[in-house]
């Protein structure tokens, strides 16, 4: 005689610990995303700085110029 098998048909509760990593993801895709904004924006104010200095640069030459005479 065979033995006879006992299965749990009562469905499972979802994984507590599986909710909680994909709320970390997204907590860290949130962050990154933050972060390349910041980044994008300290790019802009490079660019922005560089090109003051250039064009403090340029009416400084052309100023000696102007008052040299020529």
């Amino acid at each position: 005689m065979s033995r006879p098998s006992f299965t749990d048909r009562r469905p499972r509760p979802p994984d507590p610990g599986a909710g909680q990593a994909d709320a970390l993801w997204q907590y860290l895709r949130r962050i990154e995303h933050g972060l390349d904004q910041i980044d994008a924006r300290i790019d802009r104010l490079y660019i922005a700085l560089g090109g003051g200095t250039v064009l403090l640069a340029a009416i400084g030459l052309g100023s000696a110029f102007i008052v040299r005479g020529g």
